[in-house]
């Protein structure tokens, strides 16, 4: 059966966290972190009769929560949650799964480099973590209203605006999981793998929350604003949008645009220009950051060695995919690979 744990927001923001707390004292043991207070961070170390593995959690401006998984169960986990509207939570998996099931919107398994933003809207489901499946993985909670200073001059009214005023069928993917764009995947790769001094790493978490909001929102900017500009039809922005998915597929095939044109049934400069509007970047760059992402993946989450890793990267020669992952990640893919929670306890 599992052990069930129940998350309600309907008696406001601060009792839920109460409940979260009571969930993590139960599965957990807490201890702070070294020179930090209190109640700005804490890990809980999943305790053994539950599995293994860590929660960090770090209570940041604005009453925002960031939360960064690592851990496997012994046992089923299952979360039943009934949030309000005013409920605000953005989700990315790392590497394994988990299965989400809400009563309106529908079900879905969230894995490996999935991103969920929860809907502007009251819900009401189960999320369960299953035994000896593996979870990585980095949350951002927070109530809405609280959401302004991650915003800037801009303003919160930006988020309504775009991701808000998606249509139901849209708004109901972001929620059940989208693949991510390797540029907002590799920020929170980088929240992941963070080992900056504990005393500075609530304002990087900040920063990098800011650039996640400020990613999501762009992207759709782009996608609308930046279409009407090439005047994509419907059928070729759909076509663009299965090109990230064809560069997963074939990982050690460099693209040709002509071919993938002509494969699209898309003029090829229109093909170019679109793409670029549309994720922000050329193909070739895209390409090479979904590879080392699948690289960064594989470093935490595999024993291959690292000239193993760069042919599956699609990179014929090791010292050249270090120099590019070192740029991406500003450490070599070793550092990278020390830095698994699981790994290297804090």
């Amino acid at each position: 059966m599992g052990k069930e744990f129940h998350i309600n927001s309907r008696n406001g923001y601060s009792a839920m966290l109460e409940q979260y707390k009571t969930m993590h004292e139960q599965i957990g043991n807490a201890r702070f972190l070294p020179n930090h207070a209190m109640n700005k961070g804490i890990v809980y170390d999943i305790k053994p009769e539950y599995g293994k593995g860590t929660i960090q959690i770090y209570n940041l401006l604005g009453n925002v929560m960031l939360l960064v998984y690592d851990f496997v169960f012994s046992e089923d986990i299952i979360t039943i949650f009934d949030l309000t509207e005013d409920y605000f939570e953005i989700e990315y998996c790392i590497d394994g799964c988990m299965y989400i099931e809400e009563q309106n919107v529908g079900d879905t398994c969230f894995g490996p480099n999935h991103l969920s933003v929860s809907l502007s809207q009251d819900m009401k489901g189960t999320i369960k973590r299953c035994a000896e499946q593996k979870y990585q993985g980095v949350s951002i909670t927070a109530n809405k209203h609280d959401l302004s200073s991650y915003f800037g001059s801009a303003g919160i009214r930006v988020w309504h605006d775009t991701i808000e005023n998606l249509g139901e069928q849209l708004r109901s993917e972001y929620y059940l999981g989208f693949y991510t764009p390797p540029e907002i995947a590799n920020i929170f790769l980088q929240i992941f793998n963070c080992r900056l001094p504990v005393k500075s790493r609530t304002l990087f978490y900040e920063s990098k929350v800011m650039e996640v909001l400020s990613l999501i929102v762009s992207n759709e900017v782009i996608k609308h604003e930046g279409c009407d500009v090439v005047a994509l039809s419907p059928y070729e922005l759909q076509k663009i949008k299965e090109i990230p998915q064809m560069l997963l597929e074939q990982p050690f095939e460099l693209p040709n645009l002509l071919s993938l044109a002509e494969k699209l049934v898309i003029n090829p400069k229109k093909l170019t220009k679109g793409f670029k509007l549309v994720y922000g970047d050329t193909i070739f760059s895209y390409r090479r950051k979904l590879a080392l992402n699948r690289a960064a993946s594989m470093l935490l989450n595999t024993d291959h060695t690292i000239n193993e890793i760069a042919y599956d990267s699609g990179y014929s020669n090791p010292s050249n995919f270090c120099a590019a992952f070192k740029k991406q990640y500003g450490v070599t893919p070793l550092k990278y690979r020390e830095s698994s929670l699981l790994r290297n306890a804090e």
